[in-house]
Protein backbone atom coordinates (compact mmCIF):
# COMPACT_ATOMS: atom_id res chain seq x y z
CA UNK A 1 0.00 0.00 0.00
CA UNK A 2 0.90 3.45 -1.44
CA UNK A 3 1.08 6.80 0.37
CA UNK A 4 0.87 10.79 -0.86
CA UNK A 5 4.03 11.28 1.48
CA UNK A 6 5.39 14.62 2.47
CA UNK A 7 8.63 13.99 2.98
CA UNK A 8 10.93 14.21 6.54
CA UNK A 9 14.73 15.57 7.57
CA UNK A 10 16.97 12.71 8.34
CA UNK A 11 20.31 12.31 8.41
CA UNK A 12 23.19 12.22 11.46
CA UNK A 13 22.65 9.22 13.93
CA UNK A 14 21.04 8.78 17.77
CA UNK A 15 20.89 5.55 19.10
CA UNK A 16 17.12 4.89 20.07
CA UNK A 17 15.05 2.28 21.50
CA UNK A 18 11.27 1.09 20.32
CA UNK A 19 8.39 0.95 22.90
CA UNK A 20 8.89 -2.73 22.80
CA UNK A 21 12.63 -2.18 23.63
CA UNK A 22 14.37 -3.33 20.58
CA UNK A 23 17.03 -1.70 19.77
CA UNK A 24 17.30 0.15 16.16
CA UNK A 25 19.03 3.29 15.34
CA UNK A 26 17.46 6.76 14.23
CA UNK A 27 19.15 8.55 11.46
CA UNK A 28 17.71 12.75 12.50
CA UNK A 29 19.18 16.16 11.62
CA UNK A 30 19.82 17.63 8.66
CA UNK A 31 19.81 15.85 5.28
CA UNK A 32 22.57 13.84 4.71
CA UNK A 33 23.35 13.62 0.65
CA UNK A 34 24.98 10.47 -1.21
CA UNK A 35 28.60 10.54 -1.72
CA UNK A 36 27.85 10.00 -5.48
CA UNK A 37 26.02 13.27 -6.11
CA UNK A 38 29.08 14.62 -7.68
CA UNK A 39 28.91 12.03 -10.68
CA UNK A 40 24.68 12.74 -11.14
CA UNK A 41 23.93 15.96 -13.25
CA UNK A 42 21.64 17.37 -16.44
CA UNK A 43 20.78 14.70 -18.36
CA UNK A 44 18.45 14.89 -21.31
CA UNK A 45 16.21 12.06 -21.48
CA UNK A 46 14.48 10.59 -24.54
CA UNK A 47 11.53 13.06 -24.42
CA UNK A 48 14.08 16.11 -24.36
CA UNK A 49 13.28 16.92 -20.60
CA UNK A 50 16.59 18.10 -18.17
CA UNK A 51 16.66 16.77 -14.81
CA UNK A 52 18.76 15.45 -12.08
CA UNK A 53 18.85 11.66 -12.15
CA UNK A 54 21.34 8.63 -12.75
CA UNK A 55 24.69 8.95 -13.35
CA UNK A 56 24.23 9.27 -17.31
CA UNK A 57 25.91 5.75 -18.78
CA UNK A 58 23.78 3.99 -16.16
CA UNK A 59 21.01 5.90 -16.95
CA UNK A 60 21.46 5.34 -20.55
CA UNK A 61 22.41 1.32 -20.29
CA UNK A 62 18.44 1.43 -18.12
CA UNK A 63 17.05 2.93 -21.16
CA UNK A 64 18.74 0.91 -24.27
CA UNK A 65 18.09 -2.71 -22.41
CA UNK A 66 14.57 -1.55 -21.61
CA UNK A 67 13.86 -0.27 -25.07
CA UNK A 68 15.30 -3.80 -26.78
CA UNK A 69 13.16 -5.08 -24.56
CA UNK A 70 9.87 -3.53 -25.71
CA UNK A 71 10.72 -3.85 -29.27
CA UNK A 72 11.44 -7.36 -29.01
CA UNK A 73 8.16 -7.62 -27.09
CA UNK A 74 6.44 -5.23 -29.88
CA UNK A 75 8.16 -7.96 -32.51
CA UNK A 76 7.06 -11.27 -31.25
CA UNK A 77 3.33 -10.21 -30.41
CA UNK A 78 3.42 -7.83 -33.66
CA UNK A 79 2.05 -4.67 -31.65
CA UNK A 80 3.23 -1.76 -34.16
CA UNK A 81 0.64 0.61 -32.28
CA UNK A 82 1.87 -0.42 -28.92
CA UNK A 83 2.39 3.57 -27.42
CA UNK A 84 -1.09 4.73 -29.38
CA UNK A 85 -3.71 5.28 -26.81
CA UNK A 86 -6.55 7.22 -27.56
CA UNK A 87 -8.57 9.03 -24.94
CA UNK A 88 -12.36 8.86 -25.86
CA UNK A 89 -14.00 11.66 -27.68
CA UNK A 90 -17.00 11.84 -24.88
CA UNK A 91 -16.00 12.18 -20.67
CA UNK A 92 -15.13 8.78 -19.39
CA UNK A 93 -18.11 6.85 -17.38
CA UNK A 94 -15.87 5.13 -14.99
CA UNK A 95 -16.79 1.65 -14.38
CA UNK A 96 -18.62 1.80 -11.04
CA UNK A 97 -21.94 0.46 -10.05
CA UNK A 98 -23.67 2.82 -7.79
CA UNK A 99 -25.98 -0.34 -6.55
CA UNK A 100 -22.61 -2.64 -6.22
CA UNK A 101 -21.40 -0.15 -3.87
CA UNK A 102 -24.72 -0.15 -1.68
CA UNK A 103 -24.67 -3.87 -1.33
CA UNK A 104 -21.07 -3.53 0.03
CA UNK A 105 -22.45 -1.28 2.63
CA UNK A 106 -24.91 -0.89 5.32
CA UNK A 107 -26.39 1.93 6.71
CA UNK A 108 -23.83 4.64 4.27
CA UNK A 109 -21.48 3.03 5.95
CA UNK A 110 -19.05 -0.67 5.32
CA UNK A 111 -18.86 -3.14 7.96
CA UNK A 112 -15.08 -3.95 8.50
CA UNK A 113 -14.23 -7.97 8.50
CA UNK A 114 -14.02 -9.28 11.80
CA UNK A 115 -10.35 -10.85 13.46
CA UNK A 116 -10.17 -12.88 15.99
CA UNK A 117 -9.65 -11.63 19.79
CA UNK A 118 -6.23 -13.64 20.00
CA UNK A 119 -4.61 -11.84 17.09
CA UNK A 120 -2.17 -8.79 17.62
CA UNK A 121 -3.75 -5.91 16.05
CA UNK A 122 -1.66 -2.48 14.79
CA UNK A 123 -2.06 0.65 17.10
CA UNK A 124 -5.38 2.04 14.19
CA UNK A 125 -7.10 -1.19 14.34
CA UNK A 126 -9.78 -0.32 16.64
CA UNK A 127 -10.45 3.41 15.98
CA UNK A 128 -9.01 4.29 12.36
CA UNK A 129 -6.93 6.81 13.88
CA UNK A 130 -3.08 6.34 12.35
CA UNK A 131 -0.52 7.69 14.77
CA UNK A 132 2.08 10.41 13.99
CA UNK A 133 5.35 8.28 12.10
CA UNK A 134 8.87 9.24 13.64
CA UNK A 135 10.48 12.02 11.38
CA UNK A 136 13.71 9.84 10.82
CA UNK A 137 14.87 6.89 9.12
CA UNK A 138 15.19 4.18 11.13
CA UNK A 139 17.73 1.70 10.71
CA UNK A 140 16.84 -1.80 11.68
CA UNK A 141 19.25 -4.02 13.91
CA UNK A 142 18.86 -8.31 13.18
CA UNK A 143 16.09 -8.54 15.21
CA UNK A 144 14.00 -6.41 13.06
CA UNK A 145 14.86 -7.40 9.77
CA UNK A 146 14.33 -11.10 10.82
CA UNK A 147 10.61 -10.04 12.16
CA UNK A 148 9.94 -8.26 9.03
CA UNK A 149 11.06 -11.32 6.95
CA UNK A 150 8.42 -12.99 8.55
CA UNK A 151 5.71 -10.33 7.84
CA UNK A 152 6.81 -9.85 4.26
CA UNK A 153 7.22 -13.63 3.49
CA UNK A 154 3.44 -13.90 4.26
CA UNK A 155 2.05 -10.81 2.51
CA UNK A 156 3.65 -12.43 -0.65
CA UNK A 157 2.18 -15.64 0.15
CA UNK A 158 -1.23 -13.66 0.33
CA UNK A 159 -0.52 -12.16 -2.52
CA UNK A 160 0.06 -15.15 -4.74
CA UNK A 161 -3.23 -16.74 -2.82
CA UNK A 162 -4.90 -13.18 -4.92
CA UNK A 163 -3.25 -13.67 -8.02
CA UNK A 164 -3.90 -17.03 -8.56
CA UNK A 165 -7.74 -17.16 -7.49
CA UNK A 166 -8.77 -13.90 -9.10
CA UNK A 167 -10.62 -15.39 -12.32
CA UNK A 168 -13.68 -13.78 -14.59
CA UNK A 169 -17.58 -13.59 -12.56
CA UNK A 170 -15.12 -13.23 -9.28
CA UNK A 171 -16.16 -10.20 -7.50
CA UNK A 172 -13.60 -8.14 -5.72
CA UNK A 173 -15.49 -8.54 -2.13
CA UNK A 174 -14.96 -12.46 -2.81
CA UNK A 175 -11.15 -12.12 -3.76
CA UNK A 176 -11.16 -9.31 -0.21
CA UNK A 177 -12.56 -12.65 1.63
CA UNK A 178 -10.39 -14.94 0.63
CA UNK A 179 -7.16 -12.40 1.30
CA UNK A 180 -9.14 -11.83 4.76
CA UNK A 181 -8.94 -15.30 5.62
CA UNK A 182 -5.83 -16.34 4.21
CA UNK A 183 -3.96 -13.50 6.63
CA UNK A 184 -5.71 -14.19 10.04
CA UNK A 185 -5.01 -18.02 9.48
CA UNK A 186 -1.66 -17.20 10.30
CA UNK A 187 -1.97 -15.05 12.82
CA UNK A 188 -1.70 -11.85 11.32
CA UNK A 189 -4.42 -8.80 10.68
CA UNK A 190 -4.69 -7.44 7.70
CA UNK A 191 -3.18 -3.98 7.55
CA UNK A 192 -4.95 -2.27 5.32
CA UNK A 193 -8.42 -3.05 7.70
CA UNK A 194 -9.56 0.83 9.26
CA UNK A 195 -5.95 2.11 8.22
CA UNK A 196 -7.17 6.02 7.86
CA UNK A 197 -10.86 3.86 7.75
CA UNK A 198 -9.99 1.86 4.80
CA UNK A 199 -12.72 -0.38 4.54
CA UNK A 200 -11.05 -3.43 3.38
CA UNK A 201 -8.35 -5.75 3.87
CA UNK A 202 -6.52 -5.67 0.17
CA UNK A 203 -6.84 -2.80 -1.91
CA UNK A 204 -7.62 -4.21 -5.76
CA UNK A 205 -7.07 -2.05 -8.17
CA UNK A 206 -8.96 -2.42 -12.00
CA UNK A 207 -7.89 -0.84 -15.39
CA UNK A 208 -7.60 2.89 -15.22
CA UNK A 209 -7.84 2.61 -11.15
CA UNK A 210 -3.97 2.87 -10.08
CA UNK A 211 -4.50 2.16 -6.31
CA UNK A 212 -6.75 2.33 -3.18
CA UNK A 213 -9.40 0.30 -4.52
CA UNK A 214 -11.82 -0.46 -2.72
CA UNK A 215 -13.71 -4.22 -3.39
CA UNK A 216 -16.81 -3.71 -4.06
CA UNK A 217 -19.85 -6.57 -5.71
CA UNK A 218 -18.83 -5.76 -9.02
CA UNK A 219 -17.46 -9.25 -11.15
CA UNK A 220 -13.87 -9.39 -12.54
CA UNK A 221 -14.20 -9.70 -16.29
CA UNK A 222 -11.99 -11.50 -18.59
CA UNK A 223 -9.34 -9.19 -19.36
CA UNK A 224 -9.22 -6.89 -16.82
CA UNK A 225 -5.81 -5.67 -15.78
CA UNK A 226 -6.48 -6.30 -11.86
CA UNK A 227 -3.68 -5.30 -9.39
CA UNK A 228 -3.96 -5.80 -5.57
CA UNK A 229 -2.09 -4.69 -2.95
CA UNK A 230 -1.70 -7.07 -0.28
CA UNK A 231 -0.55 -5.97 3.26
CA UNK A 232 -0.28 -8.07 7.09
CA UNK A 233 0.80 -6.71 10.24
CA UNK A 234 2.77 -9.71 11.94
CA UNK A 235 4.28 -10.34 15.29
CA UNK A 236 4.27 -6.19 15.48
CA UNK A 237 5.96 -5.40 12.29
CA UNK A 238 4.31 -4.71 8.79
CA UNK A 239 4.94 -6.84 5.09
CA UNK A 240 3.64 -5.22 2.17
CA UNK A 241 3.59 -5.90 -1.57
CA UNK A 242 1.68 -6.10 -4.80
CA UNK A 243 1.16 -7.46 -8.15
CA UNK A 244 -0.72 -6.73 -11.44
CA UNK A 245 -2.27 -9.62 -13.92
CA UNK A 246 -4.60 -9.97 -16.67
CA UNK A 247 -7.84 -11.67 -15.20
CA UNK A 248 -8.36 -14.79 -17.21
CA UNK A 249 -11.75 -17.36 -17.34
CA UNK A 250 -10.24 -19.73 -14.64
CA UNK A 251 -7.18 -18.09 -13.49
CA UNK A 252 -4.69 -15.58 -14.90
CA UNK A 253 -3.90 -14.79 -18.30
CA UNK A 254 0.01 -16.24 -19.24
CA UNK A 255 1.45 -15.19 -22.33
CA UNK A 256 3.24 -18.72 -22.29
CA UNK A 257 -0.11 -20.50 -22.57
CA UNK A 258 -1.38 -17.60 -25.31
CA UNK A 259 -1.70 -20.08 -28.09
CA UNK A 260 -3.99 -22.13 -26.17
CA UNK A 261 -6.53 -19.09 -25.55
CA UNK A 262 -9.60 -18.65 -27.91
CA UNK A 263 -9.77 -14.87 -27.74
CA UNK A 264 -13.21 -13.60 -29.32
CA UNK A 265 -11.74 -10.94 -31.23
CA UNK A 266 -8.75 -9.35 -32.64
CA UNK A 267 -9.63 -6.82 -30.80
CA UNK A 268 -9.72 -8.75 -27.55
CA UNK A 269 -6.45 -10.57 -28.21
CA UNK A 270 -4.95 -6.85 -28.67
CA UNK A 271 -6.26 -6.01 -25.29
CA UNK A 272 -4.87 -9.06 -23.21
CA UNK A 273 -1.22 -8.63 -24.91
CA UNK A 274 -1.13 -5.12 -24.49
CA UNK A 275 -2.29 -5.12 -20.76
CA UNK A 276 1.03 -8.14 -20.46
CA UNK A 277 3.19 -5.41 -22.28
CA UNK A 278 2.06 -2.76 -19.25
CA UNK A 279 2.54 -5.64 -16.71
CA UNK A 280 6.09 -6.40 -18.09
CA UNK A 281 7.53 -2.57 -17.93
CA UNK A 282 5.89 -2.03 -14.39
CA UNK A 283 7.71 -5.24 -13.24
CA UNK A 284 11.49 -4.47 -14.93
CA UNK A 285 10.78 -1.02 -13.90
CA UNK A 286 10.81 -2.19 -10.38
CA UNK A 287 13.82 -4.34 -10.98
CA UNK A 288 15.85 -1.56 -12.43
CA UNK A 289 14.92 0.19 -9.41
CA UNK A 290 16.02 -2.39 -7.01
CA UNK A 291 18.91 -2.52 -8.83
CA UNK A 292 20.27 1.15 -8.31
CA UNK A 293 19.94 0.28 -4.54
CA UNK A 294 22.78 -0.47 -1.59
CA UNK A 295 24.76 1.20 1.26
CA UNK A 296 26.28 4.55 -0.24
CA UNK A 297 23.78 5.03 -3.17
CA UNK A 298 21.46 7.68 -3.72
CA UNK A 299 17.67 7.71 -3.27
CA UNK A 300 16.71 9.49 -5.95
CA UNK A 301 18.67 6.40 -8.68
CA UNK A 302 15.50 4.76 -7.97
CA UNK A 303 13.46 7.52 -9.47
CA UNK A 304 15.84 7.91 -12.24
CA UNK A 305 15.93 3.81 -13.03
CA UNK A 306 11.79 3.71 -13.27
CA UNK A 307 12.19 6.59 -15.60
CA UNK A 308 14.38 5.29 -17.99
CA UNK A 309 12.51 1.91 -17.82
CA UNK A 310 8.39 4.04 -18.43
CA UNK A 311 10.18 6.49 -20.96
CA UNK A 312 11.66 3.39 -23.18
CA UNK A 313 8.68 1.75 -23.42
CA UNK A 314 6.43 4.69 -24.08
CA UNK A 315 4.49 4.79 -21.20
CA UNK A 316 4.41 7.43 -17.78
CA UNK A 317 5.30 6.83 -13.98
CA UNK A 318 2.81 8.28 -11.11
CA UNK A 319 4.35 10.91 -9.59
CA UNK A 320 1.57 11.75 -6.77
CA UNK A 321 2.01 8.11 -4.39
CA UNK A 322 5.24 7.04 -3.22
CA UNK A 323 7.11 4.10 -1.84
CA UNK A 324 7.56 4.37 2.01
CA UNK A 325 9.22 2.77 5.51
CA UNK A 326 8.03 0.05 6.63
CA UNK A 327 8.22 -1.32 9.94
CA UNK A 328 6.51 -0.79 13.28
CA UNK A 329 4.65 1.84 11.23
CA UNK A 330 2.80 0.79 8.01
CA UNK A 331 4.17 4.22 6.37
CA UNK A 332 7.34 6.20 7.59
CA UNK A 333 9.97 8.16 5.95
CA UNK A 334 11.89 7.60 3.67
CA UNK A 335 9.66 8.31 1.22
CA UNK A 336 10.16 7.01 -2.31
CA UNK A 337 9.50 8.94 -5.55
CA UNK A 338 9.01 6.61 -8.72
CA UNK A 339 10.36 9.43 -11.26
CA UNK A 340 13.76 11.48 -11.86
CA UNK A 341 14.71 13.64 -8.97
CA UNK A 342 16.70 15.47 -6.85
CA UNK A 343 16.17 13.79 -3.27
CA UNK A 344 19.64 12.50 -2.84
CA UNK A 345 19.11 11.06 0.82
CA UNK A 346 22.10 8.45 1.20
CA UNK A 347 20.96 5.08 1.56
CA UNK A 348 21.88 3.05 4.86
CA UNK A 349 22.27 -0.67 5.25
CA UNK A 350 19.61 -1.45 7.51
CA UNK A 351 16.93 0.84 5.84
CA UNK A 352 13.58 -1.03 4.72
CA UNK A 353 11.45 0.13 2.26
CA UNK A 354 8.85 -0.16 -0.36
CA UNK A 355 9.66 0.35 -4.42
CA UNK A 356 6.16 0.10 -6.09
CA UNK A 357 6.08 1.89 -9.49
CA UNK A 358 2.52 2.75 -11.13
CA UNK A 359 3.05 3.06 -14.73
CA UNK A 360 -0.04 3.97 -16.81
CA UNK A 361 -0.69 3.58 -20.71
CA UNK A 362 -0.70 7.32 -21.33
CA UNK A 363 -0.78 10.89 -19.13
CA UNK A 364 -0.15 9.78 -15.33
CA UNK A 365 -2.60 12.52 -14.57
CA UNK A 366 -5.23 10.92 -11.62
CA UNK A 367 -8.08 12.14 -9.47
CA UNK A 368 -9.82 10.41 -6.33
CA UNK A 369 -13.33 9.44 -6.52
CA UNK A 370 -15.92 11.54 -4.96
CA UNK A 371 -17.52 8.43 -3.96
CA UNK A 372 -15.72 6.43 -1.86
CA UNK A 373 -12.39 8.83 -0.87
CA UNK A 374 -10.32 6.27 -1.74
CA UNK A 375 -9.61 5.17 -5.34
CA UNK A 376 -7.55 6.61 -7.59
CA UNK A 377 -8.21 6.74 -11.14
CA UNK A 378 -6.12 7.67 -14.22
CA UNK A 379 -7.87 10.82 -15.28
CA UNK A 380 -7.87 10.01 -19.63
CA UNK A 381 -9.01 6.19 -18.81
CA UNK A 382 -5.72 4.47 -19.68
CA UNK A 383 -5.05 1.37 -17.34
CA UNK A 384 -2.39 1.03 -14.70
CA UNK A 385 -0.01 -1.83 -13.66
CA UNK A 386 2.36 -1.81 -10.52
CA UNK A 387 5.19 -4.09 -8.97
CA UNK A 388 5.61 -3.73 -5.28
CA UNK A 389 8.52 -4.96 -3.05
CA UNK A 390 9.61 -4.67 0.37
CA UNK A 391 13.68 -4.02 0.32
CA UNK A 392 16.39 -3.96 2.90
CA UNK A 393 19.52 -2.20 1.96
CA UNK A 394 22.47 -4.11 3.06
CA UNK A 395 26.20 -3.09 1.83
CA UNK A 396 26.49 -4.58 -1.18
CA UNK A 397 22.99 -4.29 -2.70
CA UNK A 398 19.56 -4.80 -1.65
CA UNK A 399 17.98 -7.94 0.11
CA UNK A 400 14.23 -8.56 -1.38
CA UNK A 401 12.18 -9.17 1.45
CA UNK A 402 9.26 -10.17 -0.72
CA UNK A 403 9.92 -13.01 -2.63
CA UNK A 404 8.00 -16.09 -2.82
CA UNK A 405 8.31 -18.82 -0.73
CA UNK A 406 10.34 -21.43 -2.78
CA UNK A 407 8.70 -24.72 -3.67
CA UNK A 408 10.88 -26.67 -0.57
CA UNK A 409 10.07 -24.55 2.02
CA UNK A 410 6.26 -24.91 1.23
Amino acid sequence: MKLQASIFSNSGRLLCRSLSDRPFTFLAGNRSKCKRRDIAGQLSNARGKSTFTLAETQADEIYDQAQANAASFDKKYNLKDHAKFTVPNSVRTLAIVTASLEEAMKNGSYELKSVPNHIPRPPYARTGAVPQPPHHNIINGEYSLNSLRNSARLARDVLDIACNSAKAGMTTNELDQIVHDAIISKGAYPSPLNYAGFPKSVCSSINEVICHGIPDERPMKRGDLASFDVSCFLDGFHGDNCGSIIVGDETMFDLETIDEIEFLSAKEEHLFISGQRLIQAAQEALDAAIATCKDGSCLSDIGGAISSVSDAYGYSSVEKYRGHGVGEHFHCPPFVKHFRNDDYLELKEGMVFTIEPMLTEARQDCFEWDSDGWTVATKDGGRSAQFEHMVAITKDGAEILTLPTPVDEM
